[in-house]
């Protein structure tokens, strides 16, 4: 069968709409009823975003691991669905109303501005998931959920309502983290601390009023001096103790302040007092508690200054005032100095302002019995399980036994509304609707609170609501079909819980600590067994992909430069839970990979007429007609089937690629098609059957990995797509329902490998005679013997290994280009002649005829003397030990790696001079 000479990816790339289209993404593609399961839901990307390399990274091992289930018969669920994203599309809107009407959302309205970010939803949201089909991602769109999808918004009402009711959610006025551009609070986990930066620590002199005394306190936020409502001291600090009781005029202030004793000052630090600022610090908040103290807030939500900063300093920046309040403060004699100080400032992971900690009422859920109840897992049943379990597991272990309450309101109009009604007094009415809210207000004319609910409060019940759970008995589908009704109820009670979650190690904690906790209270379900985290995919610089490093690398681009198949199995072969840098090379290696599965089926669909993918059965492995070659062949690819599962059981991405690329290029291509090749090109049926046969189970096996291209060539093997009827080989699921012509690779069983298959004999003697003819070509090029010219191998063995070589010696000439074996218990060849040593046995090829000895040991000469310079210079530089302390440490291990090379290349090149001698 002839195919294309060159392999075009995206000509094998339109097999996606065929396979979304036939419903062989959908777990009901499986009709056998008792088939195991396997099911995964995808961390929601935002609606506002664009394939990036982090989604093309972790949808790759997720598909990976939904196509492999998938092949072995299970009834496989990939649950797709995008997240709301609630600040990121605010701030789109909010943008696109300054930028096309001039208006602010106070112009418009809540009603109307929820409309028009529908309608932004509606428009771009979709963006990222045509993205992801070009992937490849063998996701069931029939089952693709939104966060704020009704069933879903029903699901959040329901929790939060019954969450309040039981206790764990409350109102209540707390230290928050502000983002003033975004103009909402944030959780600790939505806040980064930005690297350490110069900062300037001031200290400033109080007057106490009485005395002629001044009590200096040191800070880094001079402006928050406003809400000062005591400074405090160490009760066992004898410098203060006479002061404590006293009282300070506040300068820039009428206002006047105690000073205070409490365990919390640190007495080495600063000057040992401090001002303290409940509205404006989370520890002065707790300081303020314990001694009753005012709350004073003397921020605006946009970061100015508001009026309890006094007149001059209304409406200024935060930033601005700490530069007058310096000046104040120097023009009235009370800086007592500035020193340099190194800060960590916390800032919004979205949009990089500094946060403002601030006194604020808001909506909490109580963490201690929902920290209970992830720890229960964790300690009970080891669930999650994460890979890499180190040091993962102990992170989140000691990140839950120190959780804080959650804030859980925003103030956005995007997002699920908080379910909570006031009525003129402030009484509060949580309740499922209005109608309820009314209901236990008496009656009363209600409003409804403001914010809406953190994107994560609806993001942890993602592992269930998206199954069907909505927190109603009588479950009604909110689009009145009975068969989601139907395929909702049961998908909750046969893919719940869930076998892996795949995500990055930043939402562990925002994320996947929050779907353990919902989901286990709720559903009485754990939501998922495993927990695969994956490292960052770093820009080519070695550092975080950024827009402002335009460093990034993005992943469509890839696609039509190398193809899909060849990034995505370049992702998994970087897929090992670490940081890794991105290099346009690997993925051009594994594009050169795609090039060689095409050529080697040209190859051997080439002269097979009449030949047909069969079914391999364990006695071949026996049976005395096969040639060494054929049953070597057998086990490599059962030995190397049985590792895969192993590997990807174990999440062992790079693994199973390493193992794949290793049988398919080496064994497969550059020995086995090389050693049948001459029976192909005859025409030997029997011949291309077997190699076919073998070829069809290296692409299965390769499927998950690279879909399109193995579906491309599955499809054009004789008694594969063209034989329906002829499926005792592949599951019969590989026909499409309802279809009399279509069939799939990514239906067909996934090779599992057969231990009784597994011939060490084969393995062991093949083995040797590759390494024959390896040591051969080597000396070949080490020698600059030309091509074209025959050579003797003499080749020293015991009885045992002799006979190997003897039985395969037709082999050893073609593949060594040697005209001539001589095998014996000893070496008997002319001094000039090249030795290697392999196992068990000792190799000579003489030389005398083959090549100049004068102008051979002249370039040898040369070639030592060019590797002995560098050496030098190498070693000059490695010895240097500035140079070793100050470069780059990647620059410095690779000169060692060459200063290795160089030595192991000098050894063979003084070898062979020896040789010549």
């Amino acid at each position: 069968m002839e195919i294309a000479k060159a392999y075009e990816p995206k000509s094998a790339e339109t097999h996606y709409e065929r396979w979304e289209k036939n419903g062989y993404f959908a777990p009901e593609i499986n009709r056998d009823p008792n088939a195991p399961k396997f099911s995964i839901v995808i961390p929601p990307p935002n609606v506002t975003g664009s394939l990036h390399m982090g989604h093309a990274l972790q949808h790759t091992i997720m598909d990976v691991l939904t196509r492999w289930k998938r092949m072995q018969g299970y009834r496989t669920l990939w649950l797709p669905g995008t997240d709301h994203a609630g600040i990121s599309v605010q701030r789109k809107v909010v943008e696109q109303l300054r930028n096309e009407e001039g208006k602010t959302p106070l112009d418009i309205g809540r009603e109307e501005f929820v409309r028009r970010a529908w309608a932004w939803k509606e428009k771009y949201g979709n963006t990222i998931t045509e993205q992801m089909r070009r992937e490849g991602v063998s996701v069931d769109w029939s089952r693709e959920r939104f966060t704020m999808d009704p069933d879903i918004s029903k699901a959040v009402r329901n929790v939060f309502c019954e969450l309040y009711e039981e206790g764990w959610i409350y109102r209540g006025l707390r230290i928050v983290n502000w983002c003033p551009k975004d103009k909402t609070v944030l959780s600790d986990l939505e806040v980064k601390e930005e690297a350490k930066k110069d900062g300037k620590l001031v200290y400033l002199q109080y007057p106490v009023i009485t005395t002629d005394r001044k009590i200096t306190v040191a800070t880094t936020r001079p402006e928050t001096m406003f809400g000062d409502t005591a400074v405090a001291v160490n009760p066992k600090d004898d410098r203060y103790k006479d002061l404590i009781g006293k009282i300070i005029a506040l300068p820039l202030t009428d206002r006047k302040i105690p000073i205070i004793a409490d365990e919390y000052v640190d007495a080495e630090f600063g000057t040992g007092a401090v001002k303290i600022t409940p509205a404006h610090d989370p520890n002065d908040y707790l300081v303020g508690e314990r001694h009753n103290l005012p709350r004073l807030l003397v921020m605006n939500e946009d970061g100015t200054m508001n009026a309890a900063a006094g007149a001059d300093f209304e409406g200024i920046d935060r930033f601005e005032a700490r530069k007058k309040v310096v000046e104040r403060f120097e023009e009235l004699g009370l800086l007592e100095k500035i020193e340099d100080y190194e800060v960590s400032l916390p800032i919004c992971e979205r949009c990089k302002t500094v946060i403002e900690p601030i006194l604020s009422e808001q909506w909490f859920v109580k963490m201690e019995e929902m920290r209970d109840i992830a720890l229960d897992l964790m300690q009970t049943e080891g669930v999650p399980h994460f890979s890499p379990q180190i040091p993962h597991e102990k992170v989140y272990t000691n990140w839950l036994e120190n959780l804080k309450d959650w804030t859980v309101s925003r103030q956005l109009w995007w997002g699920h509304q908080i379910p909570a009604w006031y009525d003129g007094e402030g009484n509060v009415y949580v309740a499922r609707n209005e109608a309820e809210a009314k209901e236990k207000a008496g009656g009363k004319e209600l409003r409804q609170d403001q914010d809406v609910l953190d994107t994560w409060f609806s993001a942890g019940l993602w592992a269930f609501s998206t199954l069907g759970w909505t927190g109603e008995v009588d479950e009604q589908p909110s689009d009145d079909s009975s068969e989601l009704k139907t395929k909702t109820s049961t998908d909750l009670e046969v893919f719940l819980p869930t076998d892996v979650l795949v995500t990055g190690r930043d939402i562990i904690f925002l994320w996947v600590s929050r779907m353990i906790m919902l989901t286990k209270k709720f559903t009485g379900k754990k939501a998922f067994e495993d927990v695969v985290v994956t490292g960052t995919v770093l820009g080519k610089d070695g550092k975080p992909m950024s827009k402002s490093r335009n460093n990034g690398v993005d992943p469509l681009e890839m696609f039509d430069k190398f193809g899909v198949d060849a990034t995505r199995i370049y992702l998994a072969s970087i897929a090992t839970g670490a940081d890794i840098k991105w290099n346009d090379v690997g993925v051009e290696t594994y594009r050169n990979f795609a090039n060689k599965i095409w050529n080697a089926t040209r190859f051997c669909l080439m002269n097979s007429d009449g030949a047909r993918v069969g079914n391999i059965e364990p006695q071949i492995n026996t049976d005395e007609h096969r040639s060494l070659a054929d049953k070597w062949i057998l086990s490599r690819l059962n030995a190397t089937s049985i590792s895969v599962n192993k590997a990807l059981a174990k999440y062992e991405f790079h693994t199973a690629v390493s193992l794949l690329y290793h049988f398919f290029w080496d064994d497969f291509c550059d020995w086995y098609i090389e050693l049948k090749k001459d029976e192909i090109n005859a025409g030997d049926i029997a011949a291309s059957s077997f190699i076919l046969s073998i070829l069809e189970q290296a692409l299965r096996l390769l499927h998950p990995f690279m879909p399109y291209l193995t579906e491309e060539l599955w499809q054009k093997l004789p008694g594969v797509s063209n034989d329906l009827h002829n499926a005792a080989y592949r599951n019969p699921v590989a026909i499409a329902p309802g279809s009399d012509t279509d069939a799939t690779i990514m239906l067909a069983d996934f090779p599992k490998g057969d231990e009784a298959m597994i011939d060490e004999r084969a393995e062991l003697e093949m083995g040797t005679v590759i390494d024959l003819i390896r040591r051969v070509r080597n000396i070949r090029t080490e020698m600059n013997i030309r091509p074209s010219d025959k050579v003797a191998v003499h080749v020293a063995a015991k009885a045992a290994m002799q006979t190997i070589f003897v039985t395969n010696e037709a082999q050893i000439l073609k593949l060594a280009r040697a005209d001539k074996l001589v095998v014996s218990e000893a070496l008997e060849v002319p001094k000039a002649s090249a030795k290697a040593v392999i196992t068990n046995a000792e190799i000579a090829v003489p030389l005398e005829g083959l090549i100049d000895f004068d102008k051979e040991r002249e370039r040898l000469a040369n070639q030592i003397n060019k590797l002995d310079v560098e050496l030098q210079r190498l070693n000059g530089q490695l010895s240097n030990a500035e140079f070793v302390n100050k470069a780059p440490a990647e620059k410095v291990e690779a000169l060692r790696a060459r200063r290795s090379e160089i030595e192991q290349q000098k050894g063979t090149l003084r070898s062979n001079l020896d040789a010549l001698q």
